[in-house]
């Protein structure tokens, strides 16, 4: 069986083979503090949890990924940078992110922590990431960080750029409440499929006029549509 400072050895090798860098015996401390769950320090109190370094971490994953949308999409508003930035950084995103790294396997749980399947648990695992990616800033300084936070998120990266993140609803409303002082409607006028796989289609109205129509998987993502088809008609581009 293992001593508990082999066991912590153990860990420290996983986490050094994950950022991928040698951490030094100076630096070591902080690492181990980014990867100690708060069920593990309840168990050994002279190891402090990853709490105060999940919220360091947020701002450093944040900043990181700010700074490289504003730097690759010079032309892109704050509005849109912002949505491409969520897409990423979400909370949804983020536990997705770090359940696929397999981060479960490089933390320090508590016996029951442990049992119940803590290395399993997205949110757990996205706390962890956020801490690890203080634990660079502080040992490395930002510039490590922000490379390490590039490096984890590439292919989402990637992809961002293909990302639709215009707001047709948003931009209708701002238009018609310019020029007509008046807001869209939208009437959701049929559903088709079955209870798991159902089709809405929606209507976009301005004062009983008809200024679009679309369908999607949701009444949002229909209405969406049928604002975008809006955008195009008659009424808004000749006013």
């Amino acid at each position: 069986m293992k001593t508990l400072q082999e066991t912590i050895n153990a860990k420290i090798k996983l986490l050094e083979k994950f950022i991928g860098i040698k951490i030094p015996q100076e630096k070591k401390k902080i690492f181990v503090t980014a990867i100690t769950h708060s069920s593990f320090s309840g168990e050994y109190p002279d190891y402090p949890s990853n709490e105060r370094l999940e919220f360091l971490g947020d701002a450093v994953l944040s900043l990181s990924i700010t700074y490289y949308l504003f730097k690759h999409y010079p032309y892109l508003p704050e509005g849109e940078l912002s949505k491409k930035r969520a897409y990423i950084v979400s909370e949804k995103g983020l536990s997705e992110k770090a359940y696929a790294l397999n981060i479960g396997d490089i933390l320090l749980f508590g016996k029951g922590e442990a049992k119940s399947g803590g290395k399993f648990k997205k949110a757990l695992l996205a706390n962890a990431l956020e801490s690890i990616i203080a634990a660079m800033f502080i040992a490395f300084g930002f510039e490590k960080a922000e490379k390490f936070v590039l490096k984890v998120f590439r292919d989402e990266l990637k992809k961002v750029g293909k990302i639709e993140t215009t707001d047709y609803k948003t931009q209708l409303q701002e238009i018609t409440q310019k020029k007509f002082r008046m807001v869209p409607e939208y009437v959701i006028v049929k559903e088709t499929g079955s209870p798991r796989n159902k089709i809405f289609f929606a209507e976009a109205y301005l004062n009983d006029k008809k200024l679009g129509k679309g369908k999607g998987s949701s009444k949002k993502e229909a209405e969406e549509n049928a604002a975008k088809e809006a955008l195009l008609s008659e009424i808004i581009k000749n006013n």
